[in-house]
């Protein structure tokens, strides 16, 4: 028999996790404890269910993580590494235990981060906002928007395009289910599947950020609301002209018929970033895409060669 969170009231859930959990065993005061460090970088990220995900997507696990390696996505674009992180769940206690188990099963899967604390309250539809602590080391090495200089070069650090129309087609199939995550009815080409589980399971860059900031590099933004939206803010923010190039070596091959909708889709959860000219960060698996000029904050794209116009403004989650 599923039970549900109604049945168990907060603190029987809290202590359902903490039993069901070994790492969650420190929470339980008014306060988490935590340890000096060096540096603290934080960042808070919050999602809704019906906005920015639906349960029936995947397994409650697949989307645990999934939301916590897009939390950890803006920890990595700062060359930082993460430590702590906190929940606020807003939930129905309508919903099953088993699926709030599953759920934080994926949220604390990773070894290298601990789940510090958090609050739980009744809500409408399920939410959670993520809190995330995470070290800088030195702070005159933090990996900045605003410090893309001309005549850096402009790379990415994984294929893009794993967002567009991702959506629409989980819901062709039912979402994805199971261990391998095999559409629940229907088909689809291999290419898209690949794609989808792209979309389900990005890993945010963290070991990368940090390399790259040990390489020398200033620079870098994480891609969530699209490639053109966040090469704009790094040219607002330095007050430099980007000019990107882009072809279909750098998006999944489900998509590479559409490249500027891919490169604008977002939730790629990969690094956009810039480096001084003489390093070559190719061995590293990144792929350069552009350069820096002297400007005053205006982006040029050129697919295959060609000029093109393009939307830079994004997702906008206040936007009617």
């Amino acid at each position: 028999m599923n039970r549900r969170i109604s049945d168990l009231g907060e603190r029987g859930l809290i202590l359902r996790l903490r039993e069901k959990f070994p790492s969650l065993h420190s929470i339980g005061d008014d306060c988490a404890v935590l340890p000096g460090i060096q540096c603290p970088v934080v960042t808070t990220d919050s999602y809704f269910e019906g906005t920015h995900f639906h349960r029936w997507w995947a397994p409650p696990r697949i989307l645990g993580r999934r939301l916590l390696e897009a939390a950890l996505s803006d920890i990595a674009a700062m060359g930082a590494r993460a430590k702590w992180f906190f929940t606020a769940l807003s939930v129905d206690p309508g919903i099953g235990v088993n699926w709030i188990e599953g759920f934080y099963q994926g949220l604390t899967e990773r070894e290298d981060i601990i789940l510090a604390g958090g609050e739980t309250v009744r809500g409408e539809r399920l939410g959670i906002t993520l809190t995330v602590i995470g070290e800088g080391e030195e702070p005159d090495t933090i990996l900045r928007r605003s410090s893309l200089h001309p005549g850096d070069h402009l790379w990415i650090s994984g294929l893009l395009g794993r967002a567009l129309d991702a959506p629409a087609k989980l819901e062709k199939v039912g979402g994805l289910s199971g261990k391998d995550l095999k559409p629940r009815s229907g088909i689809f080409s291999s290419e898209e599947h690949e794609q989808l589980k792209a979309f389900l399971q990005p890993r945010a860059e963290l070991e990368l950020g940090i390399e790259l900031r040990k390489a020398g590099v200033r620079c870098a933004i994480d891609i969530s609301d699209g490639l053109f939206s966040e090469a704009a803010h790094l040219s607002l923010e330095s007050s430099v002209d980007t000019v990107l190039e882009i072809d279909e070596t750098m998006f999944f091959d489900s998509v590479k018929d559409k490249p500027l909708q891919a490169a604008a889709a977002g939730e790629d959860y990969v690094l956009l970033f810039g480096a001084p000219g003489e390093l070559d960060l190719s061995s590293l698996g990144c792929s350069r895409i552009g350069r820096a000029e002297t400007g005053n904050g205006k982006i040029t794209v050129f697919l295959g060669g060609d000029r093109v116009s393009i939307n830079t403004k994004g997702y906008d989650h206040l936007e009617v």
